[in-house]
């Protein structure tokens, strides 16, 4: 990185943000500014050694007002589903699989409706999970 007049390419931008970047995000601006000195996609993938993928990735994100574009986001889903039974349903179920463990998900949702449970079929397959039979 190049110092220009004594100060760091975007300083006064990270000034402003009152924020530190990551360490990573430092090296993504990096790549932003090496970028738009040589204005050469290659030449900067080779430079750092990045493929080309990823730097459009990123050049996609980057907004030169707001750096923290280049921090990293989150994996995980924004929305989690939650489960559709209820745990006095799925002890019913573990009973049952435990008193007839030959019988398949058809029979024991047959008995689970002659209980007046409301259940389908196929959850009876699914649930109780591993876990829940284990305490």
């Amino acid at each position: 990185m190049q110092i220009h007049d004594g100060e760091l390419p975007r300083a006064r931008q990270l000034a402003r943000t009152g924020k530190e970047l990551s360490r990573e995000a430092r090296v993504r601006l990096d790549w932003m500014d090496f970028y738009h000195r040589c204005r050469n996609v290659a030449r900067t993938c080779r430079h750092f050694g990045i493929s080309r993928q990823t730097f459009y990735r990123w050049q996609r994100r980057y907004d030169p007002h707001n750096l923290s574009t280049l921090e990293a986001r989150s994996h995980r889903p924004h929305r989690r589903r939650q489960p559709t039974w209820s745990s006095p349903l799925a002890d019913r179920v573990s009973a049952l699989r435990q008193r007839y463990p030959r019988w398949g998900k058809d029979k024991l949702a047959f008995l689970l409706r002659q209980q007046h449970l409301q259940v389908s079929t196929c959850s009876t397959c699914r649930f109780p999970p591993p876990w829940w039979a284990a305490s």
